[in-house]
């Protein structure tokens, strides 16, 4: 093989591990940078399609206000990094806030996806999956098993993506990492759903 053909096969596999990585290999600054420039987005679809969003990952039916999903959007990534800030300090307590949230916010944009089937859908057996999935499994089937799959897909690309963004801000790696990650999710989802929920109760 060429020393030609060598470089470009390594530059590929490079720019390859970079996409897969993004949010890791990113600078910084542009990780904030493209990651409110998707939040903007998610909120303009949501808007559009009158859906709000339940806690970091997931939407359901609800029809309100540009200026409340913007509330509902800058909520749900505030309520959902603070934990993983809280975490990466006890691994690092040089991390720097600006790269976590923004590395987190840049990592979160994958579950915007999950505005799309909405679009092109039925809204009430979209809603009625996202918040009770068993009654849709009886009701549609097969609509049920195509967002299953769907919905899966998304969640693994975010796990994965959010990994990235906290190994990277911490500046740390290995297992204990990885379990802090997964412990710092699930504390995540709960608490941006609880807050999401006090910020609809102010709105009623």
């Amino acid at each position: 093989m060429s020393r030609r053909v060598r470089r470009g096969v390594s530059g590929g596999g490079s720019f390859f591990s970079r996409m897969v990585n993004r949010p890791a290999t990113n600078d910084r600054n542009m990780a904030l940078m493209w990651g409110l420039a998707w939040l903007i987005v998610g909120i303009i679809l949501c808007w559009y399609t009158d859906l709000v969003p339940t806690s970091m990952f997931g939407y359901t039916w609800g029809v309100t206000s540009l200026a409340w999903q913007t509330v509902l959007g800058f909520v749900m990534w505030i309520s959902s990094t603070v934990i993983f800030f809280a975490f990466a300090v006890l691994l690092n307590r040089k991390v720097s806030t600006t790269e976590l949230f923004g590395r987190m916010l840049f990592a979160h944009w994958p579950v915007t996806l999950l505005v799309l089937p909405a679009i092109v859908g039925d809204k009430v057996d979209y809603s009625t999956f996202m918040n009770n999935p068993k009654i849709l499994f009886d009701h549609a089937p097969i609509y049920a098993v195509l967002m299953s799959i769907f919905t899966a897909v998304v969640l693994v690309w975010y796990l994965y993506w959010g990994y990235c963004a906290f190994r990277r801000s911490t500046s740390r790696s290995g297992a204990l990492v990885f379990i802090v990650y997964v412990i710092a999710f699930a504390l995540s989802m709960f608490l941006s759903s609880y807050t999401i929920d006090f910020v609809y109760a102010g709105m009623a």
